[in-house]
């Protein structure tokens, strides 16, 4: 009998941990599904499911340094949203900072990071000549974008573009543009209509710094080197270097001597 009620109690326990997983597993899938830009493709067209009616969302606007460009930001959600909030790229730690300040908090360099969730497209309205003209003229996601806003105490060097982080393709096929996907990474002028890409195709950034001497960008990055379309700590990370008066693709600071070097060091650690 007792091996009996210890058999029911375990089976139980079992029972239990199994169901708590796939209500887990479940609920994660769920979230993940809402998140991003949801793709229309040719067969999704053809199915009797209704297409979800989208709304603008405005973020706060924000005057672009020694311009006379008035920066809007748009974001998009469904009208399923009953909590009535943006999906936001990256974690809540990200937008806790104390110098946060609506859309928009201090940066480093005295460049100013756009924070506004789930940002799709910016608008750009020029005040002086009432022209407007929007960034991006495709379904993205702007993980990342950068601009400079400089105070009148500020004395050191100067830096006038802007830098982009844009996911802009279904790249592991699951039907959304969300920070899953490959990141490109570009630098504009300040109209952000003469755009260069200056990351490869298959990455992510993770940081970016100006050497002020050489006046050059470098980007530290993740590339999906084993290509399964993920991004996580089993890829390389690579560091790119390009320059800021003649921008083009990064290219690599370190070697493949170098990359071997690495190699053998971390093979004679347990």
């Amino acid at each position: 009998m007792k091996r009996l009620a210890l058999g029911i109690i375990i089976g139980g326990i079992v029972g239990a941990v199994l169901i708590l997983i796939i209500i887990v597993v479940f609920d994660t899938n769920k979230r993940k599904g809402q998140e991003g830009l949801r793709l229309v493709t040719k067969d999704s067209a053809k199915t009797s499911e209704p297409k979800k009616q989208q709304l603008l969302v405005y973020g706060e606007y924000m005057n672009l340094d020694s311009t006379h460009y008035l920066l809007i930001p748009l974001g998009m959600k469904t009208d399923e949203d009953q909590e009535n909030r943006l999906l936001k790229n990256k974690s809540s730690d990200y937008y806790s900072s104390e110098s946060y300040s609506g859309s928009y908090r201090s940066y480093k360099y005295n460049f100013y990071s756009l924070d506004f969730g789930n940002c799709n497209n910016i608008i750009f309205y020029n005040k002086k000549t009432d022209e407007t003209h929007l960034l991006l003229q495709k379904p993205a996601v702007i993980s990342e974008f950068y601009f400079p806003y400089y105070s009148k105490e500020y004395t050191a060097k100067k830096y006038w573009f802007l830098l982009l982080g844009i996911h802009e393709e279904d790249t592991n096929e699951d039907g959304y543009i969300n920070d899953e996907d490959a990141e490109k990474v570009y630098i504009s002028d300040l109209s952000g209509m003469n755009m260069i890409q200056i990351t490869p195709d298959n990455s992510q950034l993770i940081d970016w710094y100006i050497d002020e001497s050489t006046n050059n960008i470098l980007m530290k990055v993740r590339i999906d080197s084993n290509n399964d379309k993920r991004y996580s700590s089993a890829d390389d990370i690579e560091i790119l270097k390009t320059a800021i008066s003649s921008p083009e693709q990064g290219k690599a600071i370190i070697g493949e001597e170098i990359k071997d070097n690495i190699k053998k060091i971390l093979e004679q650690i347990k």
